[in-house]
């Protein structure tokens, strides 16, 4: 399959009430043979601004939309200094792509395109993670794939796993 042709369209809302924004990206393929570009999946996050309110705002407020979002958020001052995040942390929930579009190669390009626009956004910090209540089921061939994306895996004993990658950095550094 060319993964050449991958196309993202992004569709952002605002979650009432919070600082959040809900993010759909619909992914598409154009095929030489169609003019028309073919759905072939589509991925869901959740963007937020460290900068622009406080932690535990943000923590209270991620509490109340779901628990992966809150349990990223919750862990992700054990891995990173917040103070010093300058920009937008996506929280990637899923990427789902329909058969049969659904090879291992396809769904790396499409997230690497993924990856590329939201830098395009100043996203500075990717975090993927499973909620707080889910067993360590499948994780591993998970921590695989996105290992081999460039993201680290944090996780202590008896917590579900996070990883989370650094995309951009938001200054210059100025000599």
């Amino acid at each position: 399959m060319d993964v050449t042709n991958v196309y993202v369209d992004f569709k952002i809302a605002v979650e009432e009430g919070t600082s959040f924004f809900r993010v759909l990206a619909q992914c598409f393929i154009y095929k030489d043979s169609h003019d028309d570009p073919i759905q072939i999946g589509e991925a869901s996050l959740h963007l937020f601004n460290p900068v622009k309110n406080s932690y535990l705002d943000l923590c209270g407020e991620a509490d109340c939309l779901s628990d992966r979002l809150s349990y990223s958020l919750i862990t992700l001052e054990k891995f990173c200094e917040i103070d010093k995040i300058n920009s937008i942390v996506a929280v990637f929930h899923t990427l789902n792509l329909k058969e049969p579009w659904d090879e291992r190669e396809l769904s790396i390009a499409i997230y690497k395109k993924l990856e590329e626009q939201l830098s395009l956004l100043n996203v500075e910090l990717i975090v993927i993670s499973n909620s707080r209540h889910q067993v360590k089921n499948n994780i591993t061939g998970l921590s695989l794939y996105f290992n081999e994306l460039g993201f680290t895996s944090f996780q202590k004993e008896k917590e579900p796993i996070i990883m989370y990658k650094k995309i951009s950095n938001t200054y210059a550094e100025i000599k």
